[in-house]
C-alpha cells in the first residue's frame, strides 16, 4: 500500500513537472514581446512570464492528466503520447509557416535577433500544438457512436437528389460566362481538336476527350458542361456516401449548399482546363479510399470496386503528367496498410497499367500524337533552366540573380526569359556530370526560390509577397483567339460581379489566404484526419489525406509557380469531406453483429 502510493506521488509529481515545462515553452512567446531595456521593465517581463505559467501550468496538467485520461480512457500508452507529440511537432509546423509578426529587435537588445525569432516561433509552436491536442481531441469525442446510417441499395440513386442542384447551380455560372473561359492553353488545345494534330504538351488523353464532346455539339459550352456533370456527379456520391456513415442530413445538405454556391467551384468548373478533370478525378480517388478505409477494407475485395479503383487511378494518371506520383504513391500506401488483400490490388493495377499504357502506347501511335518539340518557359522547371543555362547567358544570370536577401526578383522570374532566349540559353548537349555541375552551382539560388515562393502556396498559410495566380479564368474569360471563340454572356451583371470578386480576392492577401491558397485547406484535412484516426483508432484513416498531400509535397519538389488550378483537387476534397467531422465512429458492417449499438456502414454492400 506504502509503495503504491509512494508510486502515484511520484507519477503526481512527474505530471506537474512535464507541465511546468510545456507551460514554460508555451509562454515564452509573451516574455519575448515585452520590452527589457531597464531593470522595471525586466522585473515586470519576469514576473508577467512567471505568472502566465503558473496559470498555464494548472490548464495543461488538466488538459493532459484529466481531460484526455477521460475522454481517451481506452488508449494505450503509445497512442497518447503519439497523439501529444503528434500535436506538439504540428504547431511547431504551423508556427514555421504562418506569417507572424516577430518581436522587434528593441525588446530584446541581448542576444541576436535570428535566436529570438527562432525562440518565438518554437514558443508559438509549442501553445498551437497544445491548442490542436484538445480541438483534435474533442473533435474526435464529441460525436455520438450509435447513429445509424442509412441503407442504400444503389450510391448512384442516392445521389440524384444532389446531382441535380449543384449541376444547376454551375449551369447558372456557365450562363454567365458563356461560352466558358478559355486560356490560352484551352487555345492550345481548341486548336489541336479543330487540326486533328495531337501534341503531348497538354496531356493528349484529355484533349481526345475534348474531340469527342466536340462531336456531341461542336461549342467550348459541351466541354464545360461535361465538366459540370462530371464535377456535379463525384460530389453526389460523396454526399450520397456520407448517408451511409450516419452523418446527419442537415450537415450534408449544408455541405452540399456550400459546394455549389461557392464562387471557387462555379468559376473554376466553368473554365476549360485539364485541371478541372483532374482535379474531379483525384475527388473521385479520395472517395475510393475512403470507402476502402470505413470498410476496413472489405470492399476492395468486390471485383466493380477493384475495377472502379484502377479506371479511377487511371484517369488521375492520364489528365495531368504529374498524376503518376499521387496515383502510384497513393495505391502503393493502400496495399502497405491493407496488406492481407493482394488479388484485389493486383486487379485494380491490372486494370490502370492496361488502361494508361494502352492509351499511351498503341492509341497514342494509331492517332499519330506528337511529343512536344518545342521549348517553352511553362514546360521547363527552374531545375532544368539551372541545369543547361549556358554559362554567362541572359538565362544563367537570371537564375544566379535569385537569393533570398534580394528583393530585385519575383517569384514569375522564369517568365522573364522570352522562349526564343531560351531555346538559344539552354545547352541541352552536355554531359549528365556537367549538367549536374550545374544544378549544384544554382542550389542556393534554387532553394531562395524554393523558401521564398515555392513552399508558399502549398504550406504558409498567409503570405502577402505572392499573389494567386489562375484563380479560374474570370479575370479575361476568354483570351483572343484566331478561332472566333467571343464572349457571350446572359447574365453580364453576374458576370462583372464575380470577374471583380475573383480579382479582388485573389490579389488582396488578407481575402486570398481563406479563400484561393491551398494551404488552409491542406491543414483542415490533415485535421480531419487525425480527428478520424482518433475517433475510430486506426491510423489507416489518415490515407484520406495522402492524395492531396503527396500532391503538395511533389510540387514544392518542382519548384512549381503558385498557381491555384494546380491545386484545385487539394481545395475539393477538403471541402467535400467537411461533413467527416460529424461522423459517428465507423465501424464495418460485419463487425455490428458483435455490437448492436454501434453504426450500420453500408458502403461494404452498397455499389457505385
Amino acid at each position: 500500500m506504502v509503495i503504491d502510493q509512494t508510486k502515484k506521488r511520484r507519477l503526481n509529481y512527474a505530471s506537474w513537472y512535464f507541465s511546468f515545462f510545456l507551460s514554460a515553452a508555451a509562454c515564452f512567446f509573451i516574455f519575448l514581446w515585452l520590452s527589457k531595456t531597464t531593470g522595471s521593465q525586466w522585473l515586470f517581463a519576469g514576473a508577467l512570464y512567471v505568472s502566465a505559467i503558473l496559470l498555464t501550468t494548472f490548464g495543461v496538467n488538466r488538459l493532459i492528466f484529466h481531460y484526455l485520461a477521460i475522454h481517451l480512457e481506452a488508449f494505450g500508452r503509445a497512442w497518447k503520447v503519439g497523439l501529444i507529440g503528434g500535436s506538439l511537432l504540428a504547431g511547431v509546423w504551423l508556427s514555421l509557416n504562418i506569417f507572424i509578426a516577430t518581436p522587434p529587435p528593441t525588446s530584446n537588445p541581448f542576444t541576436s535577433p535570428y535566436i529570438v525569432k527562432l525562440a518565438y516561433r518554437g514558443s508559438l509552436g509549442v501553445a498551437m500544438g497544445l491548442v490542436l491536442l484538445f480541438v483534435s481531441t474533442w473533435l474526435a469525442t464529441s460525436f455520438p457512436n450509435k447513429r445509424r446510417g442509412a441503407n442504400l441499395n444503389s450510391l448512384f440513386l442516392a445521389s440524384i437528389k444532389y446531382i441535380l442542384p449543384i449541376a444547376l447551380v454551375w449551369g447558372i455560372y456557365l450562363l454567365a460566362f458563356l461560352p466558358g473561359m478559355m486560356s490560352n492553353d484551352s487555345m492550345d488545345q481548341w486548336g489541336q481538336v479543330l487540326s486533328g494534330r495531337f501534341i503531348d504538351h497538354h496531356p493528349a488523353f484529355h484533349t481526345f476527350l475534348l474531340w469527342l464532346l466536340t462531336r456531341i455539339y461542336f461549342s467550348p459550352t459541351s466541354i464545360a458542361i461535361a465538366q459540370i456533370i462530371a464535377l456535379a456527379f463525384v460530389a453526389g456520391l460523396w454526399l450520397a456516401f456520407f448517408e451511409t456513415l450516419g452523418i446527419r442530413r442537415w450537415v450534408i445538405w449544408a455541405a452540399a449548399f456550400i459546394f455549389a454556391l461557392t464562387p471557387v467551384n462555379g468559376t473554376m468548373v466553368t473554365t476549360l482546363w485539364k485541371d478541372i478533370p483532374y482535379s474531379t478525378a483525384v475527388l473521385g480517388f479520395t472517395l475510393i479510399i475512403a470507402r476502402v478505409m470505413v470498410t476496413k477494407g472489405t470492399w476492395i475485395l468486390r471485383l466493380p470496386a477493384q475495377i472502379t479503383l484502377g479506371v479511377t487511378a487511371a484517369l488521375v494518371l492520364l489528365l495531368r503528367h504529374d498524376g503518376f506520383i499521387l496515383a502510384a504513391g497513393t495505391i502503393l500506401l493502400l496495399i502497405l496498410a491493407y496488406p492481407g488483400k493482394w488479388k484485389a490490388w493486383s486487379v485494380s493495377i491490372l486494370v490502370c497499367a492496361g488502361l494508361y499504357y494502352g492509351i499511351r502506347g498503341p492509341v497514342y501511335h494509331w492517332v499519330g500524337v506528337e511529343k512536344p518539340s518545342t521549348i517553352t518557359s511553362d514546360s521547363l522547371s527552374l531545375y532544368s533552366i539551372a541545369a543547361y543555362a549556358r554559362p554567362g547567358s541572359e538565362t544563367d544570370a537570371l537564375a544566379a540573380s535569385i537569393r533570398l536577401s534580394s528583393t530585385d526578383w519575383s517569384c514569375s522570374i522564369w517568365n522573364e526569359v522570352p522562349p526564343d532566349a531560351l531555346a538559344s540559353d539552354l545547352d541541352r548537349s552536355i554531359t549528365p556530370a556537367q549538367a549536374f555541375g550545374n544544378l549544384v552551382r544554382h542550389m542556393p539560388n534554387l532553394l531562395s526560390y524554393y523558401v521564398r515562393c515555392a513552399r508558399s502556396m502549398e504550406w504558409i498559410v498567409w503570405d502577402p509577397n505572392v499573389v494567386v495566380r489562375n484563380p479560374s479564368h474570370a479575370e479575361v474569360w476568354i483570351d483572343k483567339n484566331p478561332y472566333g471563340i467571343q464572349p457571350d454572356s446572359k447574365i453580364p451583371a453576374l458576370r462583372a460581379w464575380l470577374s471583380d470578386w475573383v480579382v479582388k480576392t485573389s490579389y488582396n492577401p488578407n481575402e486570398s489566404w481563406y479563400i484561393w491558397r491551398p494551404a488552409i485547406y491542406l491543414y483542415i484535412n490533415l485535421l480531419l484526419s487525425a480527428v478520424l484516426i482518433i475517433r475510430n483508432r486506426d491510423l489507416r484513416f489518415g490515407l484520406l489525406s495522402v492524395p492531396i498531400l503527396i500532391q503538395s509535397i511533389s510540387f514544392s519538389l518542382i519548384l512549381a509557380e503558385p498557381n491555384f488550378r494546380y491545386h484545385y483537387a487539394v481545395y475539393l476534397v477538403a471541402l467535400i469531406t467537411l461533413p467527416l467531422f460529424f461522423s459517428p465512429r465507423m465501424t464495418p458492417i460485419e463487425e455490428t453483429s458483435k455490437s448492436p449499438t454501434q453504426p450500420v456502414i453500408s458502403p461494404a454492400e452498397s455499389g457505385i
